[in-house]
Formats: structure tokens, C-alpha cells, sequence
């Protein structure tokens, strides 16, 4: 008998204020599912490719508004592994091989971002920061099948960054609940494909 584990997100954002679940039936195995997470082309669609601009908005205002240059032009397609550059505030935070992948974001609403390690992100507390813990779950599903489940969530480590996200979070979540729901597809299209 297996012993099932709790999700790693859970260990690295127990608690937070806001979470999205999404869901997608994928008709591959979970070691397919698994595998396509990383190989999956994300910005596989034009409304992949417009909502992933979209997200890199108000870091075009903020540069705008500093005098810095403005970050590079979205690219026409991304796999999972091209968020984790060096200059990607994005880091992997748990890869359980065959199970799930949790990427964290260090936010300063409405635009910016930090980085810390890797190790240091569920205990870390700066001030006007939210934390983001996204995750990529594979759960088998019957015979040869599984099911992807996706969930994002926010923690606000202060008063200060609990008001501005409040503020900003009604106005992102819809467009990032839609991107994320893209990044499900094209996940099942390359598992499926497989």
C-alpha cells in the first residue's frame, strides 16, 4: 500500500490569502503528464502568447516610470524551464519527479519583484511582499490517464502588502486564471501527443 504525501505546496505556503485551483483531464500517463510540464511549449497559442505580455505590463510602467530599460519582448514560445533563468524573478522551489512542480515569486505590488533562495522563500518575511507559490500537480486518473491540477497562491506578508494586493488581485486574477488555463492545455497537447 502507498502512502500518499501531501502536495509540496503545502509545505511551502501552508498559509495564504488567496488560492486558484484549476483542473485537466489528460488522456497520457502521469509520466507522460509529468514530463510534458517541462517540455510543453506554454505560449503555444496567440492568447497565450497576449496574456503573457499582459503580465509583464506593469513592469513596463514601473520601468517607464524609473528611468530603467524596459524588460525584454515576450518571447513566441516558452517552456517551464525558460522561466527559470538567472534573471527570471521566478524560482523552482520543489520538483518531485512524476508528482509536481512548485515554482515561487517574490512580489512587491502592483509591479516589482525579489528574489531570495530557494530554501528560504517559506520563511521569508520583507515587508510590502507577496509570496507566490504556483504549482503543477500530475494525480493518475484510471487506467493510462491523469489529471493536471494547477494551483496558485498568495500570501501577503504584512498590512502593507495585504492592502496593495487586495487592491490588484481582483484586477490580475481573471487574466491569470485564464493563462494558467492555457498552460494546462498545452501541457495535455504535448502529453497527449506523446
Amino acid at each position: 500500500m502507498t502512502v500518499a504525501t501531501a502536495p509540496a505546496i503545502d509545505r511551502l505556503l501552508p498559509q495564504f490569502d488567496a488560492e486558484t485551483t484549476q483542473r485537466e483531464l489528460v488522456l497520457a500517463t502521469p509520466a507522460e503528464s509529468y514530463a510534458a510540464i517541462w517540455d510543453a511549449d506554454l505560449l503555444h497559442t496567440p492568447l497565450a502568447r497576449r496574456l503573457s505580455a499582459l503580465a509583464v505590463w506593469p513592469d513596463r510602467v514601473a520601468a517607464r516610470v524609473h528611468h530603467e530599460p524596459p524588460p525584454p519582448p515576450n518571447p513566441r514560445s516558452a517552456r517551464l524551464r525558460d522561466l527559470l533563468v538567472a534573471e527570471s524573478p521566478w524560482r523552482l522551489l520543489a520538483d518531485e519527479p512524476g508528482a509536481e512542480v512548485v515554482l515561487g515569486l517574490l512580489w512587491t505590488p502592483p509591479a516589482g519583484g525579489m528574489t531570495c533562495q530557494p530554501e528560504q522563500f517559506a520563511e521569508f518575511t520583507a515587508p510590502g511582499v507577496a509570496k507566490v507559490a504556483w504549482s503543477i500537480e500530475v494525480m493518475p486518473f484510471g487506467a493510462g490517464h491523469s489529471v493536471l491540477v494547477t494551483r496558485t497562491r498568495t500570501q501577503a506578508v504584512d498590512p502593507l502588502a495585504r492592502r496593495r494586493f487586495g487592491l490588484t488581485w481582483p484586477l490580475i486574477a481573471p487574466f491569470a486564471a485564464l493563462l494558467r488555463s492555457q498552460v494546462l492545455r498545452a501541457i495535455k497537447t504535448q502529453a497527449e501527443a506523446a
